[in-house]
């Protein structure tokens, strides 16, 4: 049985459960601007699915993991993925681990009030950046998505980050919202 989602970022991510082991395909418009890669989403976690190659007009990625592989992840059951480009051709777009970002699969726990923690929980891993005054969160934005982090809508800033917009918030070294 196959499960299919649409990816964050373009792309669409085919799931085929096969007992001990899963299938993992990635199919992507052909982009000529970069090099993309690919995540899966579970409820606990993000993994790295790995770099999206030419194939057929199309930009793909097969993987076949175990099931135990994407427990210890966080990502079984797969609940969806995102693409994101990785390395810009033209140099315009930076990619996150060269600028500090990193995912974090419990960025709530860094956070001091409660509602802002129980808020970042909701919306899964997020990028984080330690600076010297404290840390920043980012999370993917969507236009036409619900704002994330709605109480701290006037404190957020955008940025691309791997070829997609996210709003970016930041934090004192106590979890605590401060400037930008």
């Amino acid at each position: 049985m196959a499960e299919q989602w649409e990816l964050e970022g373009g792309g669409q991510l085919t799931v085929r459960d096969q007992g001990a082991r899963v299938l993992l395909s990635v199919r992507r418009p052909m982009e000529k601007g970069g090099l993309y890669k690919a995540w899966i989403r579970g409820g606990q976690g993000e993994l790295l699915l790995g770099t999206l190659a030419p194939e057929s007009q199309v930009l793909t990625l097969n993987r076949t993991l175990s099931r135990s592989t994407l427990e210890q992840a966080g990502c079984w059951p797969v609940t969806g993925g995102r693409t994101a480009m990785a390395f810009s051709f033209d140099g315009t777009t930076e990619p996150a681990a060269r600028t500090g970002w990193h995912w974090s699969s419990c960025p709530a726990q860094r956070l001091a009030d409660p509602v802002l923690a129980q808020s970042a929980g909701e919306l899964g891993p997020l990028l984080l950046r330690e600076d010297g005054e404290g840390f920043q969160l980012a999370a993917p934005f969507d236009p036409r998505r619900t704002f994330p982090l709605t109480a701290l809508f006037c404190l957020a800033q955008t940025a691309q980050i791997d070829g997609q917009t996210h709003a970016v918030f930041s934090f004192d070294r106590q979890g605590r919202p401060r400037l930008p």
